[in-house]
């Protein structure tokens, strides 16, 4: 064979094909699940947080209205307040189209529904009906932050299921 003839014979060098997913190294695949499942794990905390965090808004703005009171000394003033809190709480635990019409006698009929007693319609959360809008309002504001706070314990689980969905 002449040098010609053995260079005719010659190839380029092909690279070899790339190995399968598969093939991967233990370690890659050990990595890949970590990030995946610290992930997965964020995700489900800033969630839960997010769930609890409209709990914690309806309890921190109750304190806030209560301080209010206790350096202002208006029950009216207080009593609007509640009534207005009461509304946007249901608003962020019931679906809206289940509170659209309430008022008077029928929003206290659901509050007690919500609560599981007649606290709203016949005791002290009377006053959340239409006699809130009276210019002279007489009530006992503990009791009446009192029956609030035993309101929100009652439709907390509402809250944070809204809050998860």
């Amino acid at each position: 064979m002449t040098a010609d003839e053995l260079l005719r014979e010659l190839k380029d060098i092909q690279p070899p094909a790339a190995p399968d997913w598969w093939l991967i190294t233990p370690v890659y695949l050990v990595t890949i699940s970590a990030i995946i499942a610290i992930a997965a794990l964020i995700w489900l905390l800033i969630r839960q947080r997010r769930v609890n965090r409209l709990a914690s808004l309806a309890e921190q703005d109750l304190q806030r209205i209560r301080s209010t009171y206790k350096r202002d000394r208006d029950t009216r003033e207080l009593s609007l307040q509640l009534a207005k809190w009461l509304k946007q709480v249901a608003l962020l635990a019931f679906p809206a189209r289940q509170l659209e019409s309430f008022t008077g006698e029928a929003w206290l009929k659901f509050l007690d529904e919500s609560i599981g007693d007649d606290s709203f319609t016949s005791g002290r959360g009377k006053v959340f009906g239409n006699a809130i809008y009276r210019k002279q309002v007489n009530v006992d504001a503990g009791l009446l932050v009192e029956l609030c706070e035993q309101w929100l314990a009652a439709v907390k689980p509402q809250l944070l299921q809204r809050g998860r969905d």
